[in-house]
């Protein structure tokens, strides 16, 4: 499997913080750094009014920050205007690694693994294996960086457990067959359960703090969808549902981009009984989740303990299928 390591730019500015805010006095700044917004660019992940919310200050101090920070951080990379030339994008790209599935035959499609920078979606019925995917990574993740892992030191995880499904019994074969040591991987990966949609979010809100504090490398959350399809039932509550999934879904690519994590989510699927040409389910969340993922991926059983993967969208991969199995120590490869 081909491999990206991580390219340091030539030239390595200064980072900009809250302390080179000039428009604000200091109990503003003491309310972004107990908030784990240290960055200026942690300050950009958020709008003026969710700023506001997280930290307590106005809303008009909060659209006075992100207005000064945008103002700094175009200066400092000599942007015109916040634009820049095509030609300079390649430097996006550069830092981008992967991380190894457990299947190589889901690494080639992918083009290495699951990107850093990006969200990637496991959508798929009962039993097809999303949240074993997911434990998969959670593994290779504390592989060496350089053996297809995310570990360049002393890394963690962070898995939002909304299904329930996590048990440190179950990744014990799995950390056997990466030859990892259970006992240092699990005291490195931090679970959340969330009760409900609101708590949720929550969680995905404050992951800020806690990827600086902790070095954290990968982000799972399985799955995105389970409590808004349970807290918002019928048409009337359609447009709430939506708007947690859009919010959660944008802060998880944020959180991706802001500092190059590989996320993962999972999805459920919906039923079309009344299709007769064409998939008989689709993946939850409609368009706004559909425009709101960078790789979305669609698990389908197929016989015994092999499933079907196939790329349904992505922002830079072209639609491409495989196989891949199902066992007790994570997925693997099956034959073509």
């Amino acid at each position: 499997m081909k491999q990206v390591l991580i390219i340091m730019p030539k030239e390595t500015k200064k980072e900009l913080t809250v302390e080179d805010l000039k428009k604000v006095g200091s109990t503003t700044k003491r309310r972004l750094i107990s908030a784990g917004l240290i960055s200026l660019k942690d300050v950009l992940m958020f709008h003026p009014k969710r700023l506001s919310e997280l930290t307590g200050m106005s809303e008009e101090t909060a659209i006075k920050v992100v207005e000064e920070a945008i103002e700094l951080l175009e200066s400092n990379q000599s942007k015109d205007y916040g634009l820049e030339k095509a030609s300079t994008l390649t430097e996006l790209t550069e830092g981008r690694y992967f991380l190894h599935t457990g299947s190589r035959n889901l690494d080639n499609i992918l083009m290495g693994g699951y990107s850093s920078g990006e969200v990637t979606e496991f959508a798929g019925e009962y039993r097809t294996g999303k949240s074993q995917a997911c434990y998969t990574a959670i593994a290779t993740a504390f592989l060496d960086i350089n053996e297809g892992g995310l570990n360049d030191g002393d890394i963690n995880v962070v898995l939002i457990d909304a299904e329930r499904t996590f048990h440190p019994k179950r990744m014990e074969p799995i950390f056997r067959r990466f030859d990892i040591d259970p006992s240092y991987a699990l005291d490195r990966i931090w679970v959340g359960r969330p009760r409900n949609t609101f708590h949720q979010k929550k969680m995905i809100d404050n992951l800020v703090k806690v990827i600086k504090e902790r070095n954290v490398r990968l982000v799972v959350v399985d799955s995105l969808t389970r409590l808004p399809r349970a807290d918002f039932t019928g048409r009337g509550e359609l447009y709430d549902r939506q708007r947690y999934i859009l919010a959660m879904v944008e802060s998880l690519r944020r959180l991706a981009t802001t500092y190059n994590l590989v996320v993962l989510i999972t999805n459920q699927v919906v039923a079309m009984p009344d299709t007769m040409f064409g998939p008989s389910m689709k993946p939850i969340g409609g368009h706004i989740l559909a425009h709101s993922v960078d790789t979305r991926l669609f698990l389908t059983m197929s016989k015994g303990n092999i499933r079907n993967v196939e790329i349904l969208d992505s922002s830079w991969l072209p639609p491409n299928k495989t196989k891949i199995k199902i066992t007790e120590a994570g997925i693997a490869d099956a034959e073509e």
